[in-house]
């Protein structure tokens, strides 16, 4: 909120035109941060195509699962969460994060996280996905709502089949 008052988070642009494939050629995804979702997210994803129209995913994933996949790369970011931190193990993911043009930015959190929000709103991309919570329209043009009775699954088919239709 502090933030807010201050003017250092400003809204996101609520106007979006999703581009089509030609467009963009990256997609940044912020796994969950805890681990029942971040387990019911990669369960999810298991059968998405990420070798589809020359897009070069990257993978933002909490260390503490570093064990739980069985997936290893340079699009692997691992990050440690503290209280009021975001520390990327390797900090010149960061750097290549925030410098990013012509890229989709997908939050798979369902609940809010200043840090992580905060960082996200500094990634220079014109297309961030996130899912309808407190503060969301801060920080995300394109919000997915699930409402309380709401499963996680379906939030994350909906934001599969988004990036699918480019």
């Amino acid at each position: 909120m502090f933030y807010l008052l201050v003017g250092k988070i400003g809204k996101s642009n609520s106007k979006i035109q999703i581009p089509n494939c030609e467009k963009f050629k990256k997609v940044i995804l912020f796994f969950p941060i805890n681990e029942e979702s971040f387990r019911v997210s990669l369960y999810s994803f298991r059968k998405f195509n990420f070798h589809k129209n020359n897009i070069t995913y990257y993978f933002v994933i909490n260390e503490k699962f570093r064990d739980l996949i069985n997936l290893n790369g340079p699009n692997l970011i691992f990050v440690k969460y503290h209280k009021n931190k975001m520390i990327f193990c390797n900090n010149s993911n960061k750097i290549d994060l925030c410098n990013n043009d012509n890229t989709i930015v997908v939050d798979l959190n369902m609940n809010f996280y200043l840090e992580l929000s905060k960082f996200i709103s500094f990634i220079n991309s014109p297309f961030k996905i996130g899912f309808k919570k407190m503060y969301s329209d801060y920080f995300y043009n394109l919000q997915i709502d699930i409402n309380k009775e709401g499963v996680e699954e379906k939030g994350f088919d909906q934001i599969q089949k988004i990036l699918i239709s480019k």
